[in-house]
């Protein structure tokens, strides 16, 4: 995908096979061919067909893969291979077994017991240091408070104490005695050395083996259970009762201060990993060996009238994911066949079709995308709706399938190429669905709601004609569903009416997706639709107001083409709107250089009487190349460039080129001819070929001077007939019953134009008002107050008025 001069992305244009005959020119410049067009329409249709088979391919296999568990067998299956078939039930089993084999994981800080005492020995040292007799001296006043205000901090931060706590007084009293210190390691030593825990990790190890790991050492350990350790409440309550033993050696408030700093130092020093324990679980876990049961080939899977089991239903599913076999690659050889037999037949019957189609290979791409999309989405829809049931939601596989916005894919085909491409591609899309799904019903409920989505967008000119077009489908659908469940008498049931509501809600979202991916297609593709035809058929477009402005002759001109060729295009059968707005832009160039036109120069000097012939060829040409690059900027789609470029066909100028040989003495050798023709090429399209005549009928009207109908029709037959002979229509499938046709089309609205009108008598009033002012009239009466019997209004508008009328 590249990005073009306006900034939109488009897809190459050497992948479209651009022909030289008509498509190679883009702004006078030739692109070089590098695909041929039919090679690569068939290397579409192959890559069509092969994309088609490959998505098809796992919903071609037996119906029986479908059934889920608790469906009846409705025939009997077996093996068509030896297997060995994972068991996931069996595996997920045996390795939850091994997971719960893992022991958790704790760890032990055997290091604990030896830093507590370390720094409570450390505290109380410092203590005594700070608080004796001789310290207090030797530090004096300020300082010293200054260092016990700090230690204070640091004991009670250390021990966990609040400010306001008692048991740093007493201990400051007794100026941290030895006793307390000594008592205190002997209470907490042993119990940090077995391990304490806290409430909740010894709750991750009830009733289990447990693996100690010592963090010093990095030996581990297997203990039943977690005998032997402590929490932190048994352990304080350990404290309590050893330290009763103390008692007398201890007044009352040393005692307590003891009893708060055995507490305190007395940390958790065994904690559960676990992320070490996780880890270890999920290592067995990986290492368990997965269970697999054998089936051998003819062996029964499930017989006919048997409910689906669980093992019957891994057994289908394994079959369905084995690897290719040879019958496989049959079955994908027959599906390629059937596909590409189906595409060809239909993009044969859209060649020989009604309407002369001709797809082009954007086309080709264009539908392929379409088409695969819609085949994802019925997959899509199918699988969606077999996981559905499987988690028993009470829903069924179709009732997802029904919800399926198909319809939009046929609608986008209607609104980018016409009616009937649009209806084979809804054929194929239907067939395939059916064929994928194995669902003849369901095929038919796409076809028709896809059918009616397209009738809806064909004449559409607005963007909430698209969603209408969805809810026409959408009905559709309703009643197609309305119909089935009568037939299969399951009306009166939750599952239909269900069914009836995504039915609708299918259609109206394939409306609502369409008006979406509408603009998205017309820029990827440079397509041009009647919505966007409308938007460029409003005469106050900025560049059309322009042309007004600038080139009024060419704006005037451009209009009356554009009624003369809307006429002639409905008379014919081709596309009048799309003929109508690229007659408005036709001349669009002209803009550059106005006045070197003669529409333009009302009367005044005509520049070109100072130029040479071929500097006034080479400027009338140069206006279709200015006209593409304005065509361009405005973004106005492919199709009116299209007519733009080619609205002048290859047709000379002869007024200069008759110039030419006149300045030359007639000497043709001494003058191309090649020169004084427009670079072309001819007209592609009928709308193109009817822009070129209506343009050169129109001018060339101007030119009469009694324009009498006897006149215009001679001079449109002559013009149509010049055109002809010249060989400008060879390449835009105008037939010569379509020129008659397009003849009395420009014959009525000519007539139209240049109608006589009756020559209107000069009123006697206006002699008489001359008399008056040569002195032979009466002024009128006055009123007492001045003025005049009657007021202006009542005597109407006076001849000097009427003449300053237009006048600047």
């Amino acid at each position: 995908m590249v990005r073009d001069q306006d900034g939109r992305f488009r897809l190459p244009s050497f992948l479209f096979g651009i022909s030289k005959k008509g498509r190679s020119h883009r702004l006078g410049v030739e692109q070089k061919v590098l695909v041929r067009p039919a090679l690569l329409k068939t290397c579409l249709l192959l890559a069509l067909a092969l994309a088609l088979a490959l998505l098809a391919l796992p919903a071609s296999l037996p119906y029986e893969v479908e059934l889920g568990v608790g469906d009846v067998a409705p025939r009997d299956v077996r093996a068509d291979r030896d297997m060995m078939i994972l068991d996931q039930a069996a595996t997920v089993s045996r390795r939850l077994e091994a997971r719960r084999g893992v022991l958790p994981v704790f760890d032990l800080d055997d290091q604990a017991a030896e830093h507590s005492v370390e720094q409570l020995q450390a505290l109380f040292a410092r203590g005594r240091t700070l608080y004796s007799v001789a310290g207090q001296a030797a530090s004096g006043g300020s300082e010293a408070a200054a260092a016990q205000a700090r230690f204070r901090d640091q004991f009670n931060q250390a021990l966990s104490f609040g400010p306001e706590d008692k048991n740093f007084e007493i201990l400051v009293r007794s100026r941290f005695p030895v006793k307390i210190e000594k008592v205190a390691t002997q209470l907490i030593s042993d119990l940090l050395e077995r391990g304490v825990a806290t409430d909740k990790d010894l709750e991750s190890a009830q009733g289990e083996k447990t693996v100690v790991r010592r963090l010093s050492s990095n030996t581990e350990e297997t203990r039943s259970g977690m005998a032997g350790f402590l929490d932190q409440t048994d352990a304080r309550q350990v404290v309590l009762a050893r330290a009763l033993l103390y008692r007398d050696d201890f007044t009352s408030t040393s005692f307590k201060a003891l009893i708060a700093v055995s507490r305190a130092m007395l940390r958790p020093n065994l904690r559960y990993n676990l992320e070490e324990t996780e880890r270890r679980r999920q290592q067995a876990a990986s290492q368990s060996a997965p269970v697999y049961f054998q089936v051998k080939s003819g062996e029964m899977v499930i017989r006919e009238g048997e409910r689906v089991d669980v093992q019957a239903r891994v057994t289908l599913e394994a079959l369905a994911r084995s690897g290719r076999g040879p019958e496989d690659l049959q079955r994908m050889a027959g599906l390629f066949l059937l596909a590409l037999v189906f595409v060809l037949v239909l993009y044969t019957a859209g060649m020989k079709g009604p309407a002369g189609l001709r797809l082009r290979s954007q086309d080709l791409v264009f539908l392929s995308i379409l088409l695969v999309s819609g085949f994802l989405l019925a997959a899509t829809g199918s699988i969606m709706g077999q996981a559905l049931v499987r988690a028993g939601t009470g829903l069924v596989e179709s009732t997802l399938l029904y919800a399926m916005p198909l319809a939009a894919c046929g609608m986008l085909a209607a609104i980018f190429l016409g009616p009937w491409p649009a209806f084979l591609f809804a054929i194929l899309l239907s067939f395939l669905t059916a064929f994928l799904l194995d669902n003849l019903a369901l095929g038919g409920y796409y076809f028709l709601g896809t059918v009616a989505g397209q009738a809806g967008v064909l004449m559409v000119r607005e963007r909430g004609g698209i969603i209408k077009a969805g809810l026409a489908a959408g009905l559709v659908n309703l009643v197609v569903l309305f119909g089935l469940a009568l037939y299969e008498e399951t009306f009166f049931t939750t599952r239909t009416l269900l069914d009836l509501g995504t039915g609708l809600l299918s259609g109206l979202a394939a409306g609502i997706i369409v008006t979406g991916l509408t603009p998205l297609f017309e820029m990827l593709f440079r397509y041009t639709t009647d919505i966007k035809l409308m938007e460029l058929s409003n005469l106050d477009r900025p560049v059309l107001r322009e042309l007004m402005i600038q080139a009024p002759g060419t704006y005037h001109h451009s209009v009356i083409v554009g009624a003369m060729v809307e006429a002639a295009a409905k008379a014919i059968g081709a596309n009048h709107l799309l003929a109508k707005v690229a007659a408005y832009y036709h001349d669009l160039g002209k803009l550059k250089k106005p006045l070197y036109f003669v529409e333009n120069q009302g009367g005044g000097d005509n520049r070109h009487e100072r130029l040479a012939p071929s500097m006034s060829g080479l400027i009338l040409i140069s206006h279709v190349k200015d006209g593409l690059e304005l065509a361009r900027q405005n973004k106005l789609g492919r199709e009116i460039m299209d007519i733009i470029q080619q609205h002048h066909g290859t047709c000379l100028i002869s007024y200069f080129y008759q110039k030419a040989l006149d300045t030359h003495n007639g000497e043709q050798s001494q003058i191309s001819e090649q020169d004084y023709r427009y670079p072309g090429p001819k007209p592609q399209t009928k709308e193109a070929g009817l822009v070129l005549l209506a343009d050169a009928v129109e001018a060339s009207s101007r030119t009469l001077v009694d324009p009498t109908p006897a006149r215009i029709q001679g001079l449109v037959q002559k013009i149509i007939n010049a055109s002809f002979s010249d060989g400008q229509l060879d390449e835009c499938e105008l037939t010569l019953k379509d020129l008659h046709l397009i003849a009395r089309s420009f014959n009525t609205i000519l007539h139209g134009i240049h109608h006589r009108r009756i020559a209107y008598p000069e009123p006697a009033q206006k002699e008489s008002n001359g008399r008056a002012k040569a002195g032979h009239g009466h002024r009128p009466q006055q009123s007492a107050n001045g003025s005049s019997d009657r007021s202006p209004a009542a005597r109407g508008p006076s001849s000097e008025d009427l003449k300053r009328l237009g006048q600047a």
